[in-house]
């Protein structure tokens, strides 16, 4: 399901309908709760569902930012004049920022680290970043803010990563 409504909100973010996006987006991090939430209670959980799952949010996060790319590249979504031109840079700052933040946490795991969940944004507060920022029709804003975040928290778990590794 989650995957389903991340390609529909791409779709939408690719038109230029922020307000629908914004709605889909949030629906989709409902139905994410939910479908971990429900997996635990049933004790379905297993650690294949938990690598799938971040499989998928890596494409709905990559899709999500290629639809907004797409809709500053064709003018479908409007630039305000400190970005104009530019969206398309920040919209793949954010990808890699948002990529990043997930394979450091996965490797320093790997590696020994302990569970790295520190830093200022995780997927959900990216993600709910997005949906306000879509709602309130400053989806531009809200990109800058999670390309730049999200590179904050990286070098937040590298430190981390480096205090625990040695």
């Amino acid at each position: 399901m989650g995957l389903a409504c991340g390609v529909f909100a791409a779709l939408l973010f690719a038109a230029g309908e922020q307000l629908l996006a914004g709605v889909v987006l949030l629906v989709a991090g409902f139905f994410d709760l939910i479908d971990g939430a429900v997996a635990r209670l049933l004790q379905k959980e297993t650690a294949f569902g938990g690598v799938l799952d971040s499989v998928v949010d890596r494409y709905v996060d990559f899709l999500l930012f290629a639809g907004i790319i797409y809709a500053f590249i064709f003018h479908r979504i409007a630039e305000p004049g400190i970005l104009l031109g530019w969206g398309w840079l920040w919209g793949l700052l954010a990808i890699v920022g948002s990529f990043m933040v997930s394979y450091l946490r996965a490797r320093a795991e790997a590696a020994g680290s302990g569970r790295l969940d520190v830093g200022l944004a995780e997927r959900a507060e990216r993600l709910i970043i997005l949906a306000i920022g879509a709602l309130l029709g400053w989806t531009p804003y809200a990109v800058v803010v999670i390309a730049v975040i999200s590179h904050i928290t990286v070098v937040q778990r590298m430190v981390a990563a480096r205090r625990r590794l040695g």
